[in-house]
């Protein structure tokens, strides 16, 4: 049986982490997330080529696959989508190599979820499709399904505004070879939205849901990836304990540590620093003397200096963080970025690369937005600073004011 992987997405909530990686490649505890996927796959027997479908950056999931995964047990097949096509056209580009039934499982799902037991309940249905569904707090924002007591999906709809279950598409199914006969090539096609739900008229669809057991996690913005750390060190400190520190990390004694935590390989930790729960640091990091870091993500080879303040943000690999700067409020700082020494960023995205040397961010804070032009500035600073942030965005308001995107997104521009 063939395992058909969809690792082709531009992954744009993501951004800045998916600037400079494909969406299945961001890491969780240093791994990227198509490795956790390989190696559920590598467990069950009945699988025996894994199809990669990929687009966007293809060239780094090859290079990983070659360099990481070369003792890999089972035959990986990478199969290029030559335009973007969506998932329903991805699966459309696979139906050479593909046989009678197989799994098919999207790039940016987290889950120790047992595919094996999809594979098991498509044998038991009658349907041409069997989906795997879970219970969320948010249906809002996927798939919702409605089922009845023999386990047909019954009614199918994409991110409703009104949702009357709170059972969703989980992103995970087995699927027969003639449902791609009724997809068009080489066209855009979602097969959430288009192929999925006219099989679900036809009454063709079965779903079969993931228990409590298992946790599942869709990476698509930087709240899933917090969310993915959180469980992962979960799953950790049943085993380890509170805190997981790697061979070749460097700990002073003088570091406090509120589990969980975990600290990878090679890292250097100064004296004085404050590490708070659900903080990961990736490997050959440095952190220097005094900082303090809560709810942070670090990926790798990032440096942080002297009284640096890291609070419910993730760094991309690479990044510099100078001196008494604060970070927080979910900013994310795409990879080799520097923030120069003294400066304050609220949620706000910074592009890869990107030297931040003044106060050019768009702060994630509920005000007139007359506050921020030339000339207009608060009485005092709302965030409680010596000095406004807002009198720094004169010298670029002056000349154009931010974009609606940039705005939504809170791009640093």
């Amino acid at each position: 049986m063939k395992a058909v992987i969809l690792a082709g997405g531009f992954g744009t909530r993501l951004r800045p982490l998916s600037s400079t990686r494909p969406k299945p490649m961001v890491p969780v505890l240093g791994k990227p997330n198509l490795q956790y996927l390989l190696e559920s796959l590598e467990k069950i027997p009945k699988i025996d080529e894994i199809i990669l479908s990929v687009h966007y950056m293809r060239g780094e999931i090859r290079e990983f696959i070659h360099e990481k995964m070369s003792d890999y047990p089972k035959t990986i097949r990478f199969v290029n989508d030559p335009m973007p096509l969506e998932t329903g056209g991805a699966l459309k580009n696979v139906e050479d190599y593909v046989s009678e039934d197989f799994l098919v499982i999207y790039g940016d799902i987290f889950t120790n979820f047992n595919f094996e037991e999809l594979i098991e309940a498509h044998k038991e249905k009658d349907g041409l499709i069997t989906v795997a569904v879970t219970k969320v707090y948010d249906p809002e924002k996927y798939g919702v399904v409605e089922v009845d007591e023999e386990g047909k999906i019954v009614h199918f709809e994409e991110k409703p505004k009104r949702p009357k279950t709170n059972l969703v598409d989980a992103g995970i199914y087995m699927v027969n070879k003639k449902v791609l006969e009724t997809i068009p090539k080489n066209k855009e096609v979602y097969f959430e939205r288009e192929i999925l739900p006219k099989f679900v008229a036809q009454g063709e669809v079965y779903a079969h849901q993931i228990s409590r057991e298992y946790y599942w996690i869709d990476l698509g913005t930087s709240d899933d990836i917090f969310y993915a750390h959180q469980i992962a060190m979960d799953e950790i400190t049943k085993q380890n304990g509170y805190y997981t520190i790697r061979e070749g990390a460097e700990v002073p004694e003088d570091v406090e540590i509120q589990g969980p935590v975990y600290i990878d390989e090679g890292v250097k930790i100064g004296h004085g620093v404050k590490i708070k729960a659900y903080t990961y640091i990736g490997p050959n990091s440095i952190i220097e003397d005094k900082a303090y870091l809560k709810r942070a993500i670090l990926i790798g080879s990032d440096i942080v200096k002297e009284r640096a303040e890291i609070k419910e943000s993730i760094l991309g690999e690479g990044v510099v963080v100078g001196k008494n700067v604060l970070l927080k409020e979910n900013a994310v700082v795409g990879d080799y970025a520097k923030i120069y020494d003294n400066l304050v960023i609220y949620g706000a995205k910074v592009l890869p690369w990107k030297k931040v040397e003044e106060y050019e961010a768009y702060i994630k804070i509920k005000l007139d937005p007359t506050k921020v032009r030339p000339g207009v500035t608060p009485e005092r600073c709302p965030l409680g600073l010596v000095e406004c942030i807002y009198t720094k965005f004169k010298a670029i308001a002056g000349e154009k004011p931010p974009c609606d995107e940039c705005i939504e997104n809170q791009w640093l521009f």
